[in-house]
């Protein structure tokens, strides 16, 4: 029964990376089911440090991606409130690219989102499209970034999982 608990629990932790992809918590995830495999099965490596640890790099890269998509649009010659709405774009574009077309459209929502808002924020308060161009294509930059970052993160985090599990 334990081989199984533990092929179930891979495979879960493997789609959790995935989820990443359509902006979703993958990594909290992660966390959520190395909790309840340590409460299942727990002399399988699994302890209350590693989780909480877990947990910390997960706040982290959630953290991280949103740093990276301010930092890259702020690179790019976004203002701040261009910044914020940036990071706001990316959130709703999220939310309603799911809406739109389920799966996919949250990644493409959030990227498109970034944009839109650094864009539009950009272009209302200086009136330079090229400016505002520029700050958009810093927060897309930016967003695609800070997700790629996560989804190593996430891979590490798989990593270190089966470094202390093994």
């Amino acid at each position: 029964m334990n081989i199984v608990i533990a092929i179930i629990y891979w495979f879960l932790l493997v789609i959790s990376v995935f989820t990443l992809i359509f902006s979703l918590p993958g990594t909290f995830f992660i966390v959520i089911f190395n909790l309840l495999y340590q409460l299942i099965d727990p002399v399988a490596g699994i302890n209350w440090r590693l989780v909480l640890w877990l947990l910390l790099i997960s706040i982290c890269l959630e953290l991280l991606e949103f740093i990276i998509t301010a930092w890259s649009s702020k690179r790019y010659g976004a203002s701040n409130q261009g910044t914020a709405a940036a990071i706001a774009g990316s959130i709703i574009g999220a939310v309603i690219g799911t809406g739109i077309f389920p799966m996919l459209g949250s990644l493409l929502g959030a990227f498109a989102g970034a944009f839109i808002g650094a864009f539009a924020i950009d272009l209302i308060r200086s009136g330079d499209t090229k400016r505002a161009y520029q700050a958009g294509i810093g927060a897309l930059t930016g967003s695609v970034g800070g997700k790629m970052i996560k989804i190593i993160g996430a891979i590490g985090m798989l990593v270190l999982i089966g470094y202390n599990i093994g």
